[in-house]
Protein backbone atom coordinates (compact mmCIF):
# COMPACT_ATOMS: atom_id res chain seq x y z
CA UNK A 1 0.00 0.00 0.00
CA UNK A 2 0.82 3.42 -0.74
CA UNK A 3 0.77 5.45 2.62
CA UNK A 4 2.99 8.49 1.47
CA UNK A 5 -0.37 10.82 1.11
CA UNK A 6 -4.03 10.30 2.93
CA UNK A 7 -6.49 10.45 0.35
CA UNK A 8 -10.10 11.39 1.26
CA UNK A 9 -12.35 9.15 1.09
CA UNK A 10 -16.45 9.87 0.75
CA UNK A 11 -19.71 8.79 0.41
CA UNK A 12 -22.94 11.32 -0.69
CA UNK A 13 -25.67 9.41 0.93
CA UNK A 14 -28.95 10.36 -0.20
CA UNK A 15 -31.94 8.29 -1.78
CA UNK A 16 -31.12 6.99 -4.81
CA UNK A 17 -33.87 8.02 -6.80
CA UNK A 18 -32.90 11.72 -5.86
CA UNK A 19 -29.96 12.06 -8.39
CA UNK A 20 -30.48 14.93 -10.90
CA UNK A 21 -31.19 12.44 -13.58
CA UNK A 22 -34.13 10.78 -11.93
CA UNK A 23 -35.68 12.79 -9.57
CA UNK A 24 -38.64 13.90 -11.31
CA UNK A 25 -39.30 10.52 -12.84
CA UNK A 26 -39.34 7.53 -10.12
CA UNK A 27 -39.64 7.13 -6.72
CA UNK A 28 -39.11 4.10 -4.46
CA UNK A 29 -40.60 3.64 -1.09
CA UNK A 30 -38.05 0.99 -0.03
CA UNK A 31 -35.20 3.28 -0.75
CA UNK A 32 -32.81 0.30 -0.15
CA UNK A 33 -30.58 3.23 1.81
CA UNK A 34 -30.28 0.30 4.69
CA UNK A 35 -28.99 -2.04 2.84
CA UNK A 36 -26.79 0.06 0.55
CA UNK A 37 -24.72 1.92 3.70
CA UNK A 38 -24.38 -1.18 5.26
CA UNK A 39 -22.77 -3.10 2.76
CA UNK A 40 -20.03 0.42 2.50
CA UNK A 41 -19.56 0.00 5.98
CA UNK A 42 -18.88 -3.76 6.35
CA UNK A 43 -16.26 -2.85 3.23
CA UNK A 44 -14.45 0.02 5.34
CA UNK A 45 -14.65 -2.11 8.37
CA UNK A 46 -13.04 -5.52 6.47
CA UNK A 47 -9.79 -2.71 5.72
CA UNK A 48 -9.95 -0.72 9.01
CA UNK A 49 -10.61 2.85 6.68
CA UNK A 50 -12.58 5.36 8.22
CA UNK A 51 -14.00 7.78 5.20
CA UNK A 52 -16.54 10.96 5.57
CA UNK A 53 -20.52 10.45 4.77
CA UNK A 54 -21.75 13.88 3.36
CA UNK A 55 -25.84 13.09 4.47
CA UNK A 56 -29.12 15.01 2.93
CA UNK A 57 -30.27 16.18 6.32
CA UNK A 58 -33.84 15.16 4.84
CA UNK A 59 -32.69 11.52 5.09
CA UNK A 60 -30.75 11.85 8.39
CA UNK A 61 -33.90 13.39 9.83
CA UNK A 62 -35.96 10.49 8.57
CA UNK A 63 -33.55 7.83 9.66
CA UNK A 64 -31.24 8.92 12.52
CA UNK A 65 -30.60 5.47 13.82
CA UNK A 66 -28.90 4.77 10.16
CA UNK A 67 -26.91 8.22 10.40
CA UNK A 68 -26.10 7.09 14.20
CA UNK A 69 -24.83 3.84 12.89
CA UNK A 70 -22.52 5.61 10.85
CA UNK A 71 -21.17 7.72 13.38
CA UNK A 72 -20.65 5.42 15.76
CA UNK A 73 -18.40 3.41 13.39
CA UNK A 74 -15.94 5.89 13.47
CA UNK A 75 -16.73 7.84 10.34
CA UNK A 76 -17.18 11.44 9.67
CA UNK A 77 -20.72 13.15 8.84
CA UNK A 78 -20.99 16.04 6.93
CA UNK A 79 -23.79 18.09 5.25
CA UNK A 80 -25.07 17.31 1.69
CA UNK A 81 -27.36 19.86 1.93
CA UNK A 82 -31.09 19.35 3.51
CA UNK A 83 -33.09 18.40 0.09
CA UNK A 84 -30.45 17.71 -2.07
CA UNK A 85 -31.15 21.07 -4.35
CA UNK A 86 -28.50 21.94 -6.46
CA UNK A 87 -27.27 25.46 -5.66
CA UNK A 88 -28.08 26.73 -8.48
CA UNK A 89 -31.65 26.31 -7.42
CA UNK A 90 -31.72 27.90 -3.87
CA UNK A 91 -30.97 31.62 -3.35
CA UNK A 92 -28.58 32.54 -0.37
CA UNK A 93 -31.70 32.61 2.10
CA UNK A 94 -32.82 29.45 1.00
CA UNK A 95 -29.51 28.07 1.17
CA UNK A 96 -28.45 29.41 4.65
CA UNK A 97 -32.05 27.77 5.86
CA UNK A 98 -30.57 24.31 4.13
CA UNK A 99 -27.01 24.98 5.84
CA UNK A 100 -29.04 25.05 9.24
CA UNK A 101 -31.94 22.09 8.68
CA UNK A 102 -29.02 19.77 7.43
CA UNK A 103 -26.71 20.84 10.35
CA UNK A 104 -29.51 20.38 12.91
CA UNK A 105 -30.63 16.85 11.54
CA UNK A 106 -27.05 15.55 11.42
CA UNK A 107 -26.57 16.66 15.14
CA UNK A 108 -29.75 15.52 16.10
CA UNK A 109 -28.72 11.65 15.01
CA UNK A 110 -25.12 12.16 15.84
CA UNK A 111 -24.56 14.44 18.80
CA UNK A 112 -22.23 16.22 16.70
CA UNK A 113 -22.39 19.34 14.19
CA UNK A 114 -21.12 18.76 10.93
CA UNK A 115 -17.92 20.97 9.88
CA UNK A 116 -17.62 19.82 6.38
CA UNK A 117 -19.98 20.37 3.02
CA UNK A 118 -20.45 18.99 -0.28
CA UNK A 119 -23.25 20.57 -2.96
CA UNK A 120 -25.51 18.25 -4.51
CA UNK A 121 -24.34 17.63 -7.78
CA UNK A 122 -20.90 19.28 -6.77
CA UNK A 123 -22.95 22.66 -7.79
CA UNK A 124 -20.43 25.26 -6.32
CA UNK A 125 -19.13 26.88 -9.22
CA UNK A 126 -18.72 30.48 -10.48
CA UNK A 127 -22.57 30.75 -10.93
CA UNK A 128 -22.86 30.02 -7.01
CA UNK A 129 -19.81 31.45 -5.76
CA UNK A 130 -22.11 33.29 -3.08
CA UNK A 131 -22.56 29.67 -1.06
CA UNK A 132 -18.80 30.31 0.03
CA UNK A 133 -19.08 32.71 1.86
CA UNK A 134 -22.29 31.32 3.39
CA UNK A 135 -20.12 28.60 4.37
CA UNK A 136 -17.90 30.52 6.27
CA UNK A 137 -20.44 32.50 7.82
CA UNK A 138 -22.14 29.27 8.79
CA UNK A 139 -19.33 27.83 10.38
CA UNK A 140 -18.08 25.30 8.54
CA UNK A 141 -14.38 24.32 8.22
CA UNK A 142 -14.04 23.12 4.67
CA UNK A 143 -16.41 22.22 1.43
CA UNK A 144 -15.41 19.72 -1.12
CA UNK A 145 -17.67 20.53 -4.05
CA UNK A 146 -15.88 21.76 -7.06
CA UNK A 147 -15.04 19.84 -9.68
CA UNK A 148 -11.88 21.15 -11.48
CA UNK A 149 -12.58 19.56 -14.82
CA UNK A 150 -15.90 21.20 -17.13
CA UNK A 151 -18.49 18.22 -17.67
CA UNK A 152 -21.76 18.72 -19.05
CA UNK A 153 -23.13 18.50 -15.35
CA UNK A 154 -21.20 20.00 -13.63
CA UNK A 155 -17.73 21.50 -12.63
CA UNK A 156 -15.37 24.22 -12.99
CA UNK A 157 -12.38 24.58 -15.90
CA UNK A 158 -9.16 25.07 -14.51
CA UNK A 159 -9.73 24.74 -10.69
CA UNK A 160 -6.62 23.95 -8.57
CA UNK A 161 -6.52 20.04 -8.62
CA UNK A 162 -4.63 20.32 -4.79
CA UNK A 163 -6.63 21.31 -1.88
CA UNK A 164 -6.49 25.17 -1.16
CA UNK A 165 -7.89 27.87 1.26
CA UNK A 166 -10.89 29.66 -0.22
CA UNK A 167 -9.94 33.08 -1.03
CA UNK A 168 -13.77 34.51 -1.57
CA UNK A 169 -12.54 37.26 -3.63
CA UNK A 170 -11.03 34.81 -6.65
CA UNK A 171 -12.49 31.35 -5.10
CA UNK A 172 -11.03 28.75 -8.11
CA UNK A 173 -7.86 30.36 -7.83
CA UNK A 174 -5.32 28.42 -5.81
CA UNK A 175 -4.08 31.87 -3.96
CA UNK A 176 -1.69 29.47 -1.83
CA UNK A 177 -1.54 28.76 1.49
CA UNK A 178 -1.48 32.44 2.65
CA UNK A 179 -5.03 32.87 1.04
CA UNK A 180 -7.74 35.67 3.33
CA UNK A 181 -10.26 32.42 2.92
CA UNK A 182 -10.29 30.70 6.16
CA UNK A 183 -12.80 27.53 4.11
CA UNK A 184 -10.51 24.61 2.82
CA UNK A 185 -11.79 23.28 -1.09
CA UNK A 186 -10.72 19.79 -0.90
CA UNK A 187 -11.82 19.24 -5.14
CA UNK A 188 -12.20 16.33 -6.49
CA UNK A 189 -9.79 13.96 -8.14
CA UNK A 190 -8.97 14.44 -12.00
CA UNK A 191 -5.69 12.93 -13.91
CA UNK A 192 -4.32 15.63 -15.96
CA UNK A 193 -1.20 14.75 -17.96
CA UNK A 194 -2.78 16.73 -20.80
CA UNK A 195 -6.36 17.20 -20.86
CA UNK A 196 -8.13 16.72 -17.37
CA UNK A 197 -9.80 13.06 -17.15
CA UNK A 198 -12.16 12.97 -13.56
CA UNK A 199 -11.66 9.84 -11.95
CA UNK A 200 -12.78 10.87 -8.56
CA UNK A 201 -15.48 7.89 -8.80
CA UNK A 202 -19.10 7.88 -8.89
CA UNK A 203 -19.97 7.47 -12.69
CA UNK A 204 -16.03 7.67 -13.75
CA UNK A 205 -15.24 4.87 -11.49
CA UNK A 206 -17.97 2.46 -12.59
CA UNK A 207 -17.69 2.84 -16.57
CA UNK A 208 -13.90 3.72 -16.35
CA UNK A 209 -11.84 0.48 -15.82
CA UNK A 210 -9.79 0.82 -12.20
CA UNK A 211 -6.25 1.74 -13.96
CA UNK A 212 -7.16 5.25 -14.56
CA UNK A 213 -8.13 5.70 -11.58
CA UNK A 214 -5.52 4.56 -10.32
CA UNK A 215 -2.68 6.27 -11.92
CA UNK A 216 -4.89 9.64 -11.70
CA UNK A 217 -4.76 8.96 -7.76
CA UNK A 218 -0.97 8.18 -8.25
CA UNK A 219 -0.13 11.25 -10.09
CA UNK A 220 -1.63 13.83 -7.47
CA UNK A 221 0.10 11.74 -5.27
CA UNK A 222 3.58 11.73 -6.47
CA UNK A 223 3.30 15.86 -6.38
CA UNK A 224 2.12 15.39 -2.76
CA UNK A 225 -1.53 16.12 -3.03
CA UNK A 226 -4.13 13.85 -1.56
CA UNK A 227 -6.70 12.77 -4.08
CA UNK A 228 -10.44 13.10 -3.20
CA UNK A 229 -12.87 9.94 -4.05
CA UNK A 230 -16.13 9.99 -4.11
CA UNK A 231 -19.11 7.29 -4.11
CA UNK A 232 -22.68 7.07 -3.46
CA UNK A 233 -23.74 3.95 -1.23
CA UNK A 234 -26.88 2.59 -3.19
CA UNK A 235 -23.94 2.52 -6.43
CA UNK A 236 -22.90 -0.86 -4.31
CA UNK A 237 -26.43 -1.98 -4.28
CA UNK A 238 -27.55 -3.57 -7.86
CA UNK A 239 -30.99 -3.98 -6.09
CA UNK A 240 -31.67 -0.26 -7.29
CA UNK A 241 -31.51 -0.80 -10.78
CA UNK A 242 -33.70 -3.28 -10.03
CA UNK A 243 -35.81 -1.17 -8.81
CA UNK A 244 -35.39 0.98 -11.62
CA UNK A 245 -36.29 -1.28 -14.41
CA UNK A 246 -39.71 -0.44 -15.22
CA UNK A 247 -39.39 3.33 -14.60
CA UNK A 248 -39.93 5.89 -17.17
CA UNK A 249 -36.04 6.34 -17.59
CA UNK A 250 -34.38 7.90 -20.77
CA UNK A 251 -31.53 5.43 -22.16
CA UNK A 252 -28.53 7.81 -21.26
CA UNK A 253 -29.96 8.57 -17.89
CA UNK A 254 -30.25 4.50 -17.30
CA UNK A 255 -26.90 4.23 -18.48
CA UNK A 256 -25.07 7.12 -16.64
CA UNK A 257 -26.73 6.37 -13.31
CA UNK A 258 -26.76 2.41 -13.24
CA UNK A 259 -23.81 0.88 -15.45
CA UNK A 260 -21.04 -0.83 -13.84
CA UNK A 261 -22.79 -0.83 -10.29
CA UNK A 262 -22.26 -4.68 -9.96
CA UNK A 263 -18.45 -3.95 -10.54
CA UNK A 264 -18.37 -1.30 -8.15
CA UNK A 265 -17.36 -2.69 -4.81
CA UNK A 266 -14.42 -4.90 -6.81
CA UNK A 267 -13.46 -1.25 -7.46
CA UNK A 268 -13.55 0.06 -3.87
CA UNK A 269 -11.83 -2.63 -2.58
CA UNK A 270 -8.62 -2.68 -5.31
CA UNK A 271 -7.86 1.06 -4.64
CA UNK A 272 -8.07 0.53 -0.82
CA UNK A 273 -5.92 -2.20 -1.23
CA UNK A 274 -3.40 0.00 -2.76
CA UNK A 275 -3.76 3.55 -1.17
CA UNK A 276 -4.09 5.31 2.36
CA UNK A 277 -7.69 6.91 2.79
CA UNK A 278 -8.92 8.94 5.54
CA UNK A 279 -11.58 11.28 6.35
CA UNK A 280 -12.23 14.77 4.79
CA UNK A 281 -11.77 16.37 8.01
CA UNK A 282 -8.98 14.81 8.98
CA UNK A 283 -7.30 15.98 5.44
CA UNK A 284 -8.66 19.38 5.34
CA UNK A 285 -6.72 20.08 8.60
CA UNK A 286 -3.31 20.09 7.05
CA UNK A 287 -4.74 22.77 4.89
CA UNK A 288 -6.23 24.64 7.23
CA UNK A 289 -5.26 28.47 8.62
CA UNK A 290 -3.19 27.55 11.67
CA UNK A 291 -4.90 30.07 14.13
CA UNK A 292 -8.01 27.77 13.50
CA UNK A 293 -8.63 25.57 15.99
CA UNK A 294 -10.06 22.54 14.57
CA UNK A 295 -13.23 21.50 16.04
CA UNK A 296 -14.27 18.09 17.02
CA UNK A 297 -17.67 18.20 16.22
CA UNK A 298 -19.50 18.93 19.75
CA UNK A 299 -19.30 23.01 18.96
CA UNK A 300 -22.33 23.89 17.53
CA UNK A 301 -22.12 25.59 13.96
CA UNK A 302 -23.09 29.56 13.64
CA UNK A 303 -26.76 28.28 13.07
CA UNK A 304 -29.46 30.91 13.56
CA UNK A 305 -27.21 33.47 13.51
CA UNK A 306 -25.40 32.64 17.07
CA UNK A 307 -22.20 30.68 17.78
Amino acid sequence: MSDEVTNVLSFDVEHWYSATLLRERVTDPATHVEASVERVLAILDRFDVRATFFVVGELAHERPDLVARIADAGHEVGSHGHTHRPLFELDRDEFAAELEASAVAIHDATGTWPTGFRAPNFSVTPRTAWAIEALEAAGYRYDSSVFPVKTPMYGVADAPVRPYRLDPRAPFTDSGDEADGRLVELPLAVFHPRVRLPVAGGFYARVLPTWPVKRGIRSLNARGHPATIYFHPWEFNPAVRSAAEHAPIPAHARFVSFHGIERLAAKLEALLDEFAFGTAGAVADGYADPGEVATDGTAPLRIGGER
